[in-house]
C-alpha cells in the first residue's frame, strides 16, 4: 500500500516522505531526527509529530521550526495557530532562517495580541533556560528585543546583549554596541548594573 503524506508537510518541512518499501533508494534522514524520518517513511504522521515535539522540547532548532508547521497546517493534529506562532517565534529568534520567513507569514494572518503572547512565551522560556545556566539562551533573548521581531526594546536588548558578551558570546558585541547611540547614558548604566547583579545571582559558581 502506497502511503500518502500530507502535501503541506512534504512541501514546507522539506522532508522525504517516500515509503521505504516502494522507494528506489532509501529516503535521506534529516540530521538528529532519525525517529521522525522513520515515522515519515512509514506514513505514521502521528508518531512523526510526537517525535518532532519531543526533540523540539529538548532544544532541537530544526524540530522547533518543523513543529510550528505541524501546528500551523494541522498535519496529523488539529490546527493550533497559537502553538504554531510560539514555536516559530522561538526558532526565529534562535536564528532559523526559514522560521523567520514562516513567522512573518503567520504574523500577517494573526492578530497582534496573539503575536505578543507568543513573544512573551518565547522570552519566558529562554529566561528560564538562561537562569538555569544555559548561556546559549542569552543571544536569542537579546535578538527577541530587536525591532525587526516586533515588540522591540533597546534597553532590554542592551541588557541581554551585555549578559551574552559577558558569557563569552563575542559575536553579540556588535549588536550591543550598535544600540549605544540610540540610548540614554542613564539607561546604559542601569542596564549594566542589572547585568552585573544578574551574573552575581545566576552565575555565582563562575565567579
Amino acid at each position: 500500500m502506497r502511503c500518502q503524506p500530507a502535501p503541506a508537510l512534504a512541501l514546507l518541512m522539506g522532508l522525504s516522505l517516500a515509503c521505504a518499501a516502494h522507494a528506489a533508494t532509501p529516503a535521506p534522514a534529516a540530521p538528529d531526527q532519525p525517529e521522525v524520518n522513520e515515522a515519515l517513511r512509514s506514513g505514521d504522521i502521528a508518531q512523526a509529530f510526537r517525535s518532532t515535539k519531543e526533540l523540539a522540547e529538548q532544544g532541537g532548532l530544526e524540530q522547533q521550526h518543523n513543529l510550528s508547521l505541524f501546528y500551523w497546517h494541522g498535519v496529523g493534529i488539529p490546527q493550533n495557530f497559537e502553538e504554531a506562532l510560539r514555536w516559530s517565534t522561538l526558532a526565529a529568534v534562535r536564528g532559523h532562517r526559514k522560521a523567520v520567513a514562516a513567522r512573518a507569514i503567520m504574523m500577517r494572518n494573526l492578530d497582534s495580541q496573539l503575536a505578543q503572547k507568543s513573544m512573551q512565551w518565547t522570552r519566558e522560556r529562554l529566561i528560564k533556560l538562561a537562569e538555569g545556566g544555559d548561556d546559549m539562551a542569552l543571544p536569542p533573548l537579546a535578538v527577541s528585543f530587536r525591532p525587526d521581531f516586533s515588540f522591540g526594546n533597546d534597553v532590554e536588548a542592551y541588557f541581554w546583549s551585555t549578559l551574552a558578551v559577558s558569557a563569552g558570546k563575542v559575536e553579540v558585541r556588535r549588536q550591543r554596541d550598535a544600540l549605544v547611540p540610540t540610548m540614554k547614558q542613564a539607561d546604559i548604566l542601569k542596564a549594566q548594573q542589572r547585568a552585573s547583579e544578574w551574573m552575581g545571582r545566576w552565575r555565582k559558581e563562575r565567579s
